[in-house]
């Protein structure tokens, strides 16, 4: 297990959770930097290096068509019993309360979510406002990890091995994003395809393979680069989805290397237990924070105590509120549905 790996999903999490609460508290007026209304971001790259990095390094010995099916049906199982269930609960909220929120989702936005693609009507320009196209507004990166998922399935089905999938996914996000910038497509999922974005999964891919060649860094080694890109990732913004790329992209690429390929990758340190804790529930952290935030603003429009953005108290209690609804949905949606999932996977197996 790359518990280093485990403990930056829970920081990237958590960096995008502050990102948005951030965002959230300067639309209700408080006084907010550029740099911390833009830090936390980057949280997104850091999960799309991570992706590429989990799905290439747990399939290294699989090829062929049945390999590609398994995979696609196992990432489907995966992820979206908890987006389906979460995706429905946010859809009857607007629509039971639509008058008193001033919220209405069409039917059309909330079936195009469920089939995790976005909601084209109007057209919308991906780069900047794609959570506008979904239900629950972060839901636009499982897009982004779905063309992925199909492109590396497709590797895996043409038979090829770990370094030519690697080469095939570089030529086919080469091709798409060579494509966006000849046609610049208005169509929101071909938006998708030919972002640039997709190649931090193929950074991803690349620091697997790195470790698969017997690629290793000293500690010190390894230390020194996650210092330097943490600095670039909360120090450096982006202009576009190419230099995001770029910038963050690189950065993400630079820290996920350092946690995978440093000598000590595995070590089960005290400290980072924690985090590697809250890796286990970032995929619930990172969707239900969208009711947590959207309940906890509401309630600081009663709560005087609550009224200043940033003091202890408040951001104390929202912490507190995302880590308890996150964890209650890691346990009561999440771990059940992966762990009935894979029993019934392994009974299958053993009638055959």
């Amino acid at each position: 297990m790359f518990i280093w790996i485990q403990a930056l999903r829970g920081l990237a999490a958590a960096m995008v959770v502050c990102h948005h609460y951030v965002a959230a508290q300067a639309g209700r007026g408080a006084d907010v930097g550029q740099w911390l209304l833009y830090f936390g971001g980057s949280g997104v790259d850091i999960f799309f290096v991570i992706s590429g990095f989990i799905m290439t390094i747990t399939q290294l010995g699989s090829a062929g068509d049945f390999s590609a099916r398994r995979f696609l049906a196992r990432r489907l199982l995966r992820i979206a019993p908890l987006y389906w269930m979460l995706t429905a609960a946010a859809f009857a909220l607007a629509s039971l309360a639509s008058g008193s929120i001033n919220t209405h989702i069409d039917l059309g936005k909330f079936l195009m979510s469920m089939l995790f693609l976005p909601y084209s009507e109007p057209t919308i320009e991906m780069s900047t406002d794609a959570y506008r196209a979904y239900v629950i507004p972060m839901a636009w990166t499982l897009t982004y990890e779905w063309f992925f998922y199909l492109v590396f399935a497709l590797a895996l089905a043409l038979g090829l091995r770990p370094v030519a999938r690697l080469r095939f996914m570089a030529f086919c996000f080469t091709g798409c994003a060579v494509a966006g910038v000849a046609c610049r497509p208005s169509a929101p999922l071909l938006q998708v395809v030919t972002s640039p974005l997709i190649f931090e999964f193929l950074l991803g891919s690349l620091v697997a393979a790195l470790h698969m060649r017997g690629m290793r860094l000293k500690d010190w080694q390894a230390g020194l680069l996650a210092l330097a890109a943490s600095g670039v990732l909360v120090n450096i913004f982006h202009d576009s989805a190419a230099t995001r790329v770029l910038v963050w992209g690189a950065a993400a690429f630079a820290l996920i290397a350092a946690a995978a390929l440093s000598e000590g990758s595995k070590a089960n340190m005290v400290f980072i237990r924690p985090f590697a804790r809250l890796g286990d529930v970032s995929y619930s952290l990172y969707l239900s924070h969208f009711f947590t935030l959207a309940l906890f603003v509401r309630v600081q429009e009663r709560l005087y105590p609550l009224g200043d953005a940033f003091s202890p108290l408040t951001i104390s209690v929202f912490i507190l509120l995302a880590l308890s609804v996150a964890t209650l949905s890691y346990r009561c949606i999440e771990e059940p549905a992966r762990e009935f999932f894979a029993k019934r996977r392994n009974e299958r197996s053993l009638v055959r």
